[in-house]
């Protein structure tokens, strides 16, 4: 389950205007080819919209297996404007290489559909278009668009079953849950789909969650459609049963009494056979708590840099070299620290950033280091503000000699050294990591391995591949789709690692573009996740201090340039000053 909110990531819309207002996009397909000789396609839909570069990309959908009738239940959020017109482009592959999602190369298109926004509010209920592949008809697509109600609950589920109708001939059924919202005119759209438990009757499904917008559009007594299904590998799913009920009814907060429902199915005509008992085991609607809750209570943002200074770079005095500093033009890795560093400096209270080095020859005696203070202070790694990153930077550029290999496993060791505090409700910090690297890494297995434990740690990574070379691993090592395992069988926690490609996305947002959105918009998920699993609630608003850093550490390092404003005590997003 995934929703993507369109407005914090790199993308052409303007700011809200007093004419627009947010929705959120659902879509299915239909009759879609089939590409796979021995099951069926494996569909997943990339949407677009057209901004002054072209085609940008703001997202996709999750993979669903062998389906040529796919109802995703990600979702995408967006400001429609009635005085602009909003270009959309759907485009459906069929995913060969789950491992590599992104990389369209090794995925087979099978159909695209441009509209815009406009026509999707205009046609009601839902707009319904073919999909066309080379000029020809492809399927069907269907977009379904509503308005997104404000809301600040999350929803706790723990669902479980018993007495489930057998559909297996050889074995019990394999039951996966899915809920449906009732939308006008009685269509259903799926909102959430669980993970199918094998060879059982009575499944007690993993315990999840659900913002209330996602599940019900903020109507507490919109008919809600639970259904339990047979999986089956080749993706003919059979029905067991399904009941309709409401979140009034079912959540104690609200007075609700139902905690289980009988399943029917609607193909028993006219019989009143019981398919199954759903049980409700535990419904709570909790007050939802967002980033900037946990920012304005205190939360300290804390950011560490490493900087790839391996040979693959070039010669430092070549200008087709990565790091050639140039009297008029500034270099990747400046850009990169610039425009991402700058947005997160402001959030570090003391503006003081450990800052690393890893796979160059450090003085005096050359030896290759992974892991070595970025102004080569032995005593103390940390520089002042991004100013003092970039200086620290230049001089390690004149000074450190390109080696290698590409290791990032002593740059995590070091960051989880830094994130391995004893977080409570009242002390809270998160550290993000942010690693700019041109090419592949050699240690995969140990760099697994240290994200797997890093996942339970207040730690966020940020890799940027900066240059023109492929980055395979680094897709592997952002896992969106396929959770990382260590060697000894362990799965990460959750989601900790954002790679993007600095030369594709720069592209892509043009001139006036806004890369650190794009890079940084998994953080607060991110940081709120880690909060959650730990059971850490934001503290109430702190009063910050205003007076103005005095600083008195490395010569040459002035005061951080921040991005807008005059110099002075670091802006906080929200909230006055005190």
């Amino acid at each position: 389950l995934q929703v993507i909110d369109i407005n914090c990531m790199a993308q052409p819309f303007p700011p809200p205007s007093d004419t627009s207002s947010k929705v959120e996009l659902s879509i299915s397909c239909s009759n879609l080819k089939n590409l796979d000789y021995f099951s069926k396609s494996d569909p997943v839909v990339f949407v677009y919209t057209r901004g002054q570069a072209g085609w940008v990309k703001l997202g996709r959908t999750e993979v669903i297996d062998n389906n040529l009738n796919p109802k995703f239940s990600t979702t995408f959020r967006l400001e429609y404007r009635f005085e602009e017109i909003q270009n959309f482009q759907f485009a459906v592959y069929d995913v060969d290489d789950k491992h590599h999602v992104e990389d369209l190369s090794k995925q087979q298109l099978l159909g695209t559909m441009e509209c815009t926004l406009a026509e999707v509010m205009a046609a009601g209920e839902h707009l319904t278009k073919s999909l066309r592949l080379q000029g020809n008809p492809a399927g069907k697509i269907t977009i379904q668009a509503e308005e997104v109600q404000d809301s600040k609950f999350i929803v706790h589920f723990e669902l479980s079953a018993t007495k489930l109708e057998k559909k297996d001939f050889f074995g019990k059924s394999d039951p996966y849950i899915e809920i449906a919202k009732a939308q006008e005119g009685g269509a259903f759209t799926v909102v959430y789909r669980s993970q199918h438990i094998m060879k059982t009757l009575s499944p007690r499904w993993p315990a999840f969650q659900l913002e209330i917008q996602k599940l019900c559009s903020g109507d507490w007594e919109r008919t809600l459609q639970f259904s339990v299904w047979d999986w089956n590998k080749s993706g003919n799913n059979e029905l067991i049963g399904l009941a309709t009920t409401s979140l009034k009814d079912i959540c104690p907060e609200r007075g609700g009494k139902v905690f289980n429902l009988d399943l029917t199915n609607p193909s028993h005509k006219g019989k009143k056979k019981s398919s199954g008992v759903l049980v409700f085991t535990s419904v709570k609607a909790v007050p939802k708590a967002s980033f900037v809750d946990y920012i304005r209570g205190g939360c300290q943002i804390s950011l560490i840099t490493a900087v790839d200074f391996t040979a693959s770079n070039g010669n430092p005095s070549d200008p087709n070299c990565l790091h050639y500093i140039s009297p008029v033009k500034d270099n990747e890795y400046v850009q990169a620290i610039k425009s991402i560093a700058s947005v997160l400096a402001p959030y570090d209270s003391d503006q003081m950033i450990p800052s690393f080095g890893f796979g160059g020859q450090i003085p005096p005696h050359f030896h290759v280091s992974h892991c070595f203070p970025l102004d080569l202070n032995t005593q103390n790694p940390d520089v002042y503000g991004v100013q003092g990153i970039l200086n620290a930077y230049q001089h390690a550029v004149r000074t450190v000699r390109l080696c290698g290999p590409t290791n990032f496993s002593s740059i995590l060791d070091k960051a989880m050294q830094y994130a391995s505090v004893r977080e409570n409700q009242q002390s809270q910090s998160y550290f993000i990591l942010l690693i700019i690297t041109d090419g592949e890494i050699t240690d995969m297995a140990d760099t697994v391995d240290r994200i797997v434990v890093a996942s339970k740690l207040p730690l966020s990574i940020v890799i940027v591949g900066v240059g023109g070379a492929e980055f395979k691993n680094m897709e592997i090592l952002d896992a969106d789709d396929t959770p990382l395992r260590s060697r000894n069988g362990q799965t990460m926690a959750r989601d900790i690692v954002q790679f993007v490609p600095f030369r594709e996305l720069m592209r892509k947002a043009g001139p006036n573009g806004c890369v650190a959105k794009e890079t940084l918009a998994e953080i607060p998920g991110q940081l709120m996740a880690f909060m959650k699993s730990n059971n850490i609630k934001p503290n109430p608003p702190v009063l910050r201090r205003s007076e103005t850093t005095v600083y008195s550490g490395q010569p040459g390092q002035g005061p951080a340039p921040y991005p807008s404003g005059p110099q002075g005590p670091a802006p906080y997003p929200s909230g006055p000053q005190g």
